[in-house]
């Protein structure tokens, strides 16, 4: 029998956001924003692309040509840069967006569990109710269901907080650089320590500053420097190697990523937990977003950019961070490849807790780690992606091409996407995307067998062809860290179709 009412207050009051904020949000509106600063970015770039198209029709020659020569190109320097900073902030914006989205799905979620088991969540007081059972085996029930949800909200509201102040951020640079209509001279803003550590990054691989859309995105995954505080300064570990060219594939992003805010972690030295009791795990932070087509390298466990237009592959492992004890750590992913003469490229990537007990090298042989089989193939239309990885994390890839971005392949986590996907979540392995890719890389050849005894009178069948076999593809090459000088080459093959070991008519 129910009687009466039980009431629970919300557990987290101090944050600026409210449950009534999570219902005003509206995303749409944001994105609105990103694309006006989109459109900011793509008209700045054609002013600056007719401007420099104008002078070089002039007719004229001498000293006067060659200054207003200089001063267009520093002109249209300035506007690129304009239009690049504007692209900067349309994404941030975006980012903040994508993360709204997910935490109105996550409040949507919160809000039918509570109707389910029979909890009224009052967005005016931040309170919950539901009946008051005269059953004490009913009431502990209600009451463990009370704190389920009231944590749930707890932590919502803290992301959301998080959230609205990035939000407020991204949305003042958005501003900020939208209504800036002058033209400053000067490549870079004098304070920016960013932008001048992915030039440096970038120069020091190519021998020259970043220019083009590809150019910059690849100078962002080659920075090793931690601008989130959380990484505590920790720098990523970087590894590189180069591949063959395809003009007008852009770069393929490939962001392997913990949805959760923390995840557990196997520990050697059990810690102890707030009441006592020993726990057989860490805590290590997670990255706490769900997809997002403009996120920047650093926001992910591991990133690996394919750069189509430059020629080259960078992959990043980002530190890892232990909440329990504060350390701050980033491993070395195992990255190798081959790339086939029409450009297709296939990779092998190993990447594992640098906390693993025992350390990253056992974590990857047993392999209690995040690794798998990318495949990215160039086509008309773009590139093409497939594979086969583990379970966990969640996996985004996105081609940016012709100043469009477009997700290529989002897989979530199979089983679990919560804090105890390290644990349970990794096997079994998956395919994704499209099954061909990984297939064309192997070879048809024949098939070698013992000789078959017949009969010594009569002839002998001679078969058409000999039986022919699969074979994958292997030497793939190991890339090297971006402080090794000399930047590995991945091998370029042409798999063999099988027709060449026809017998000739």
């Amino acid at each position: 029998m129910n009687t009466g009412r039980t009431r629970g207050l919300v557990g987290l009051l101090a944050v600026g956001i409210s449950l009534a904020d999570l219902d005003r949000w509206d995303p749409g509106s944001i994105r609105a924003v990103a694309a006006t600063a989109a459109e900011r970015a793509t008209h700045f770039r054609d002013v600056a692309h007719n401007q420099g198209a104008i002078i070089a029709k002039l007719e004229w020659q001498g000293a006067s040509r060659e200054a207003s020569t200089a001063r267009a190109r520093v002109i249209g320097n300035s506007l690129l840069q304009h239009a690049d900073e504007c692209d900067q902030a349309g994404r941030d914006v975006s980012s903040a967006a994508s993360e709204v989205e997910s935490i109105k799905a996550e409040w949507t979620r919160i809000q039918r569990m509570a109707d389910r088991w029979g909890i009224t969540i009052d967005v005016a007081s931040s309170s919950l109710e539901c009946f008051h059972s005269a059953d004490p085996k009913q009431q502990a029930e209600t009451a463990r269901h009370l704190q389920i949800v009231d944590d749930a909200i707890v932590d919502l509201l803290r992301r959301a907080d998080s959230t609205d102040r990035h939000l407020a951020t991204s949305l003042d640079n958005a501003a900020s650089e939208m209504a800036d209509g002058d033209i400053a001279e000067a490549p870079i803003a004098p304070d920016s320590d960013q932008k001048r550590n992915q030039i440096d990054a970038f120069r020091k691989t190519f021998g020259r500053d970043p220019v083009s859309t590809s150019d910059w995105t690849t100078a962002s995954a080659l920075d090793p420097h931690s601008y989130n505080p959380k990484n505590q300064g920790v720098e990523a570990n970087i590894v590189v190697a180069r591949i063959k060219p395809i003009p007008g594939q852009g770069v393929v992003r490939t962001n392997l990523f913990i949805p959760s805010k923390d995840v557990w972690a196997p520990a050697i030295e059990l810690p102890l937990s707030d009441n006592e009791h020993m726990l057989p795990y860490d805590n290590n932070v997670g990255d706490n977003r769900g997809f997002s087509p403009f996120i920047g390298p650093e926001e992910s466990r591991v990133a690996i950019y394919t750069d189509f237009e430059n020629g080259i592959i960078v992959a990043r492992q980002n530190p890892s961070v232990n909440a329990d004890t504060g350390q701050v750590r980033a491993g070395t992913p195992d990255v190798s490849a081959i790339q086939q003469s029409n450009g297709a490229v296939l990779l092998r990537y190993n990447a594992a807790d640098p906390f693993s007990p025992g350390g990253e090298v056992p974590a990857k042989a047993i392999p209690f780690s995040v690794n798998g089989t990318l495949g990215i193939s160039p086509s008309a239309d773009g590139p093409r992606v497939g594979g086969t990885v583990t379970s966990f994390p969640a996996l985004e890839i996105y081609g940016d091409r012709n100043g469009t971005t477009t997700p290529l392949l989002q897989s979530w986590p199979s089983f679990t996407d919560d804090a105890s996907g390290p644990m349970i979540g990794l096997l079994p392995h998956k395919d994704i995307g499209d099954p061909m890719i990984v297939t064309c890389f192997n070879s048809v050849v024949p098939q070698i067998e013992p000789p078959q005894l017949g009969s010594v009178h009569g002839p002998q069948a001679m078969p058409i062809t000999p039986p022919l076999a699969i074979v994958p593809p292997g030497n793939f090459t190991p890339f090297g860290p971006t402080t090794a000088g000399e930047v590995p080459v991945v091998r370029t093959y042409t798999p063999f179709q099988g027709d060449e070991f026809l017998v000739p008519r």
